[in-house]
């Protein structure tokens, strides 16, 4: 009896250190990368997993910030282009 109750000690022990070190791994690998993109103020994509910059819309499309807003149905006036 002595025996089988130092075996399934050392099997509660092996689980325990398992499952302590299982957490660990999630944490470094999985969650700390998350946190670490958000803290610097970006976006992260937990499907890919991966850590981007947002893109300030009028650097994107060089609209002057504050242009007013079409409506819908309202004809788009494009200038001529220069010669």
């Amino acid at each position: 009896m002595n025996k089988f109750v130092q075996r399934i000690m050392v099997v509660f022990l092996a689980v325990f250190v398992l499952s302590v070190a299982a957490s660990f791994a999630y944490f470094f690998w999985w969650q700390q990368p998350a946190q670490r993109c958000e803290l610097f103020g970006n976006w992260w994509d937990p499907s890919s997993r991966t850590c981007a910059k947002p893109i300030f819309l009028p650097n994107l499309t060089h609209r002057p910030i504050g242009s007013p807003k079409l409506k819908p149905g309202e004809p788009v006036m494009i200038p001529p282009p220069k010669r």
